[in-house]
């Protein structure tokens, strides 16, 4: 269903190799790209106990939702972005791969599809 949607991503980025929509229950609704070293749905699954995490943590702190995170270590960068309350997306990148047209494409390209998760 989302496909066209992660693949534009994915295409779209110098260093992507895969996007995903998750559930905050750790279940994916639909994944694009992906090797054999980059398994997005336990990537996704991982995210989504930290994106709960920082959405605790923000509202402790009485300062609304996450709305974007990004983790950079040595191998890859990970851009999530909130869908709504119980959906986020995440665009993966190799570890050159460009931060801030991902950022701004996964930005652009989640409004498009939030509707879907109304």
């Amino acid at each position: 269903m989302f496909k066209e949607f992660l693949k534009d991503l994915v295409v779209s980025v110098d260093g992507a190799v895969g996007s995903v929509i998750m559930g905050m229950d750790g279940i994916a609704v639909d994944e694009y790209g992906g090797r054999a070293d980059t398994d997005l749905q336990l990537i996704g699954t991982e995210l989504s106990g930290l994106v709960k995490d920082m959405n605790r943590a923000s509202a402790s702190m009485e300062s609304g939702s996450v709305g974007e995170a990004l983790f950079v270590t040595e191998k890859r960068s990970l851009i999530v972005r909130a869908i709504n309350e119980e959906y986020f997306a995440v665009l993966v990148l190799n570890g050159k791969g460009n931060l801030g047209k991902g950022r701004f494409k996964l930005r652009s390209l989640v409004p498009k599809i939030a509707k879907e998760f109304a």
